[in-house]
């Protein structure tokens, strides 16, 4: 009785690592298989101008001021470093916040207009300052959320959810009112996993941007949402391959599968949307995709296609994140920071 219950678990196990590794190889098939499309790849799009390597850590952007980019430090929640990359001077800054506060691993900041921002949507609330003393003082309550942007005039977008499905909010700085996005994000599969995708604003407008993980679309809204035009990217997944499944003692819905990642993240300035895409075009290489990330640029006006290309692997690192500023755009590999000029 005991070798048939060991015997089952053993069966159980080694079936569960096969199922996983399938997933996996299927995934990674499906990333780099033929996906019926091309990519304009001009030459000298994107030109590499310098880097700095800074004190090993995981960091992400949390803004920028004239020639300075601010990079968060995702150890230590309060903790923001300068970077100048013309003089390739940094400088370590520690936002203050109340002796009460206690976070969770959700926590992150932004600078923004002259404010620095505390976003934490699990406890649903963030904490607003200035930039000039660095002291996040004056807290808002929000509904809880997964992702936020901050606009000039201190208002929110939030990426929420209602009944357990994704949405988009906006939060009046002044008045603390609530606007739903109706009818911004679009349902395939459960309408939580299906719609995950990144918020992006555009600088100096009242444009944002919506970019969906799992599928080839975007929307564009204003800032008070309000539909502009819903975009597609070049390649050709136009449905979320994702599945999910519930949990019964919590009753929670999960992924059940590692899902295809179509677009892995976005950043906009003045004139184009930039998408870093999971998925390889017919006209590039295995070599071209393994080694490098592909970002494709769509303009901001009405959503077209523009042209692509690719942030090569530095020192052996993948590109982690990136953000333009104008004419210049700046990558993260792992604990390095590097500066591209942009030709177009």
């Amino acid at each position: 009785m005991v070798k048939t219950r060991v015997f089952s678990l053993l069966i159980c196990f080694f079936s569960s690592i096969g199922l996983v590794c399938i997933l996996f190889i299927s995934s990674s098939y499906l990333n780099n298989s033929p996906n019926s499309f091309i990519r304009r790849l001009p030459s000298h799009a994107a030109v590499g101008i310098g880097f700095l390597s800074l004190d090993p850590s995981s960091f992400y952007f949390v803004g920028n001021d004239q020639n300075l980019v601010y990079l968060g430090n995702r150890g230590i929640f309060n903790q923001v470093i300068s970077v100048d990359l013309e003089s390739k001077q940094t400088q370590l800054l520690t936002v203050k916040a109340p002796d009460s506060l206690h976070v969770f691993n959700d926590v992150q900041l932004r600078i923004d207009s002259g404010r620095v921002f505390l976003l934490e949507g699990m406890k649903s609330q963030v904490w607003v300052g200035s930039l000039e003393d660095l002291k996040v003082m004056d807290k808002v309550n929000t509904p809880g959320f997964i992702a936020a942007l901050t606009l000039d005039n201190g208002s929110l977008i939030l990426k929420s959810t209602k009944n357990g499905e994704g949405v988009l909010l906006k939060q009046d700085h002044t008045s603390g009112q609530l606007k739903i996005g109706k009818d911004l994000l679009q349902k395939q599969v459960d309408g939580f996993f299906c719609t995950d995708g990144n918020l992006v604003k555009v600088p100096n407008s009242n444009k944002i941007f919506y970019t969906y993980y799992y599928r080839n679309q975007f929307i564009c809204a204003d800032t008070n949402l309000n539909l502009l035009y819903r975009g597609k990217t070049i390649d050709t997944v136009a449905h979320a391959k994702i599945k999910v499944a519930r949990i019964k003692s919590s009753n929670q819905i999960t992924l059940s599968a590692p899902p295809v990642y179509v677009n892995k993240q976005s950043t906009a300035n003045e004139k184009y949307l930039f998408i870093h895409s999971a998925l390889k075009a017919d006209n590039e290489t295995a070599d071209m995709h393994e080694q490098g990330a592909a970002i494709d640029v769509y303009n901001v006006s009405d959503g077209k296609y523009k042209l692509s290309f690719y942030l090569s692997d530095f020192n052996g690192k993948k590109l982690t994140d990136f953000r333009v500023y104008g004419q210049s755009l700046y990558a993260l590999y792992d604990h390095y920071l590097y500066k591209y000029q942009l030709n177009f």
